[in-house]
Formats: structure tokens, sequence, C-alpha cells
């Protein structure tokens, strides 16, 4: 393997980790919420703890990784946050469940950046696209993650014997490859201190995903939930219908540079969006695996190449560091994971969760609105 593809695989390595130790923990949210006697609104409110801690880390990591560099904080961060979601396993209450949750969105925010910024880095070098194929990888880490949690849950083993046994060796394997990234480019950047205000473009960017990460989320931590008590299925079954969900996203970022490069991101992302819409309101209200699963799926193939593409090209933007791009993006947009939680619980108290999710629906709508008067410029690979 060249020295260049084995940097390429490294990356993709560190985004497939990131979402193989995340995606353990999606089964074993209704264990969690049966063991500690949680309502939905007490369990909406523990899963706020996990968007808070991540949008507050989202406003030192510039400092971070501008003192570490990308590389390094790719390493420590990464490791730290899947070491830091032992964390939840440990909690014996519904507060206590919020506040290791905090801790560990902290420690994802790190990685988040550092990892997209990264690869944005790298598809500036390669001179070609690889930002939608590096969150395939992540895709397919969640599907890993997903099946690995729901046999842990249908083999009745503690969520804790699970986390002891996992994330150290998850971590292990997120320092071998990051080690082996692409060198950081040289760079010069403002001076510290210097406050520079985004601009219009940037902002506007930065609102389009917002539906697709509040419909991943959604997907994340209310699916299993609802397949379980609503929908009647087993443990194994609901997180493979995750894993359907994380599977269709990863296939449709595997063609998500070619299709940009094709049809251009601002066509890709709108299209995209619309099926995310139709694909949720059917698996919200699904009477039955038979119709669930396809409706994931079809979930996926929508929401896949959305926040991808709009990070890679907020990455091109010209007039500021990628890094600093790539923070103002995910601590905007992911303000759809901050207010998910805990609106998603108050609509299924009072509206059953199957409303609560099919409500998700008309987010379709918005990459529409928003990228039609905005037209951000097509960026082509070199």
């Amino acid at each position: 393997m060249s020295s260049e593809r084995m940097r390429l695989f490294a990356l993709q390595t560190v985004f497939a980790l990131n979402g193989l130790g995340l995606a353990v923990w999606f089964p074993r949210i209704p264990d969690v919420k049966a063991a500690l006697g949680l309502d939905v609104l007490a369990l909406a409110f523990s899963l706020f703890g996990l968007p808070a801690g991540t949008m507050l880390g989202f406003l030192v990591v510039g400092r971070v990784s501008r003192r570490l560099g990308l590389k390094r904080t790719c390493l420590w961060g990464g490791s730290i946050f899947l070491l830091s979601f032992i964390g939840p396993a440990l909690a014996s209450s519904a507060l206590a469940l919020g506040l290791t949750l905090f801790l560990c969105g902290l420690s994802i925010a790190t990685i988040e950046v550092a990892m997209n910024a990264k690869a944005s880095q790298t598809e500036r070098v390669l001179k070609r696209r690889i930002m939608t194929r590096c969150h395939a990888f992540w895709s397919f880490g969640t599907v890993t993650g997903a099946l690995i949690g729901g046999a842990f849950a249908q083999w009745e083993v503690s969520f804790l014997a699970q986390q002891l046994l996992l994330q150290p060796v998850f971590a292990a394997l997120n320092v071998v490859a990051a080690l082996r990234l692409m060198p950081d480019e040289p760079v010069q950047d403002a001076p510290a201190g210097r406050f520079v205000l985004p601009s219009r473009a940037l902002l506007i960017l930065c609102l389009v995903p917002i539906g697709a990460l509040l419909t991943e989320g959604a997907m994340m931590e209310w699916s299993a939930l609802l397949l379980r008590e609503h929908v009647g299925a087993s443990p194994f079954a609901t997180a493979a219908t995750f894993a359907v969900f994380a599977l269709s996203m990863a296939l449709t970022r595997l063609a998500g540079d070619r299709l940009a490069e094709a049809f251009g991101p601002q066509r890709v992302i709108t299209r995209s969006a619309l099926l995310m819409g139709i694909a949720m309101l059917g698996f919200g209200l699904s009477p039955g695996l038979w119709l669930s699963v396809p409706m994931a799926a079809l979930a996926g193939l929508g929401c896949g190449n959305i926040y991808p593409l709009t990070m890679s090209v907020v990455g091109q933007l010209p007039g500021a560091r990628t890094e600093r791009n790539v923070a103002t993006l995910a601590l905007i947009a992911f303000t759809a994971f901050l207010v998910g939680p805990p609106a998603i619980g108050i609509m299924a108290q009072l509206l059953g969760l199957p409303m609560a999710l099919a409500a998700l629906a008309p987010l379709g709508l918005v990459p529409l609105l928003l990228m039609a008067p905005a037209k951000p410029p097509r960026t082509t690979s070199g």
C-alpha cells in the first residue's frame, strides 16, 4: 500500500472508530432506561447531556487543535472520547446519566472538528474529494457498533461489562490509526484572541444540515425505543434496523463524492433532504418491521450526504482557516442534537413517540429553502 493510500486509510479508520464507539450505546438505551426506571421525558433530558457537552466543547476545540495540531488532536481527542463512554454505564440515576453523557460530549466535540478538518486538509493535499467517503467509514463503524451492541443486549450482557470490554480496545486502535495520519499543513492564522464574524454564506450553509442531524440523532437515540415499545421488536432486531439505516448512509456516502462531481453538491443535498423527510414520515408511523426496515433504509439514503457535503463546501470557503469554518458549521448545525432530545421527548410525552418522529418529515424542505437563494459555489476537484 502506498504512503498516500495508507494515510487515507488511517483517516478513514479514525472516522470508523468514532462511529463504532458511539453506536454500541444506541441499542442499550432501552436497557439503561429500564434499569434506572426512567420515563420518556426523564430519558430525554438525560440524553440532552451529550449534545450540551458537545456544544460547549465546540467553543474551545479551536484552541486545542491550534495547540496540539490536527493529527495529535485526532489521537488524543478520539481516544479520550472512546474511553469516556464507559461513564454512562456507571450511572445510577437520571442526573448521573446526564452528567456522564455531558463529559462524553465534551470529548466528541474535539474529535468531530479535528477529523473533519483533517479530511478537508487531506482533500486539498490530494486534490480530490474524500469527505463523503470518510463519513461512509463513520457510518460503517456505526453499523458494526449497533450490531455489536444489539448482540450484547440480546445475550443479556450488562452494559458496563460491554463498555469495559470494548472501549479500551477501540481507543488503542484509534492511537494506532492516528499515528499514521498525514502530517499537518503549516498554516498562518489570525492573531490569538481575534474574533472573526462568520460570513453570510457560511452562516446559511451552517443551517443546511440541521434537519439531517436531527433525523440522524432521532434514529440513534429513539429508534430502538420506538421499535421495542411500539412495534414489539426484539433487542437485536431493533439494532439491526438501525444498522440498516447506518449501512444505507454508508453506501450512499461512498457514492457521494462522485454524485457531487456529476450533479453539484447543492442538487445532491436538496434531493437527498426530500427523500429523508418522506422516509421519516413512514418510519415514525410504521405499524411493523415490514415497513420500518425499508423506511430506515430510505432515511439513510436521504440523510447520508447532507452533512459531509456541506462540510466539504464549508471547508473550501475562502477567508478563514479550515478548522475555524468546520468548527463554526459544527457549532451551529449541532444545535440539532442540542434541541432534539428534549423536543422529541416533550412531543413523545404529548403525542406519542411515533408522531414525534413523524413530525420530523417537514425538515426535508429546509435545504431546498436555504440553498435555492444561497447558491453556494460548486467545488471541483483539482
